[in-house]
């Protein structure tokens, strides 16, 4: 894979940077300890599910931005190449890893220039609701996974109650219009650009996939898969029958899936 270097950006519409890129917009991108405990808890699913060790793998990061979390995973991964529009993220990831075995390039997630089947692992997290081109973000990564590939899917849910980038309340659940308004009137010199989905729709977005739900095996023992940070050991949530856990899924502010391509799809 070759390292595309900063000068050499492909397939990028620099219209959103009018209010910066993603991590000039949002700073906790470059929190090293948030960042590097979201990556522990990606990396214990992947090996969790995957059938080989990891450090037999190459894997792609979908929307790597500041790429600290990339980072973590090099030393997880025999390759990986860290992804994104996010220009000024990826000059600052690179300028400060000490891992040689990340590729950088600066692209669109929807249409990269990675060759077909060419990667065994994608990390999709928290990346979905940030694309407008949906189904051509699903599209690219049914088109780079290898036949034996997985993609860690992390996705938030468009009616959690407290929306996670503005952290204002119901402001996902509106039509976009109405979204840019509410966010005027907070002051908010920016328009509304996150596209999250209800369970229901993220299903139809990944309907040539099949889904392995790691939500509830997370919830279940957050210490085996780096997530007491957000679930306690034994909670309440944890502790709730099954079927009544299967009630609240559609609610749950956010998900974790595997997602594989189905063979009829290919």
């Amino acid at each position: 894979m070759n390292d595309i270097k900063d000068a050499a950006r492909v397939n990028v519409n620099y219209a959103y940077e009018k209010e910066g890129t993603f991590s000039e917009r949002f700073p906790v991108l470059y929190d090293t300890d948030q960042r590097y405990q979201k990556a522990a808890k990606v990396i214990a699913v992947c090996a969790d599910y995957a059938d080989r060790p990891l450090d037999q793998l190459v894997a792609l990061d979908l929307g790597a931005s500041t790429s600290i979390m990339t980072d973590f995973f090099a030393k997880h991964f025999k390759r990986i190449v860290a992804l994104d529009v996010d220009h000024v993220g990826l000059h600052s990831g690179k300028g400060n890893s000490q891992e040689t075995n990340i590729d950088y390039i600066c692209s669109d997630g929807t249409k990269s220039a990675l060759a077909d089947g060419s990667v065994d692992v994608i990390i999709c997290n928290q990346v979905y609701e940030h694309v407008e081109d949906q189904h051509g973000l699903a599209y690219e990564i049914e088109r780079l996974l290898s036949p034996e590939g997985f993609c860690y899917f992390g996705a938030g849910n468009r009616f959690v109650l407290i929306e996670g980038h503005y952290f204002l309340p119901f402001l996902s659940w509106m039509p976009m219009k109405m979204s840019h308004l509410y966010l005027k009137l907070m002051g908010r010199k920016v328009k509304y650009d996150v596209y999250l989905l209800s369970l229901r729709n993220l299903k139809k977005l990944l309907k040539n996939f099949d889904m392995i739900d790691y939500t509830e095996k997370i919830v279940a023992d957050p210490e085996k898969f780096s997530s007491t940070d957000v679930i306690k050991p034994n909670s309440w949530l944890a502790r709730l029958p099954r079927w009544m856990f299967k009630m609240i899924f559609p609610i749950l502010p956010a998900w974790v899936y595997v997602v594989k391509p189905k063979v009829m799809s290919r």
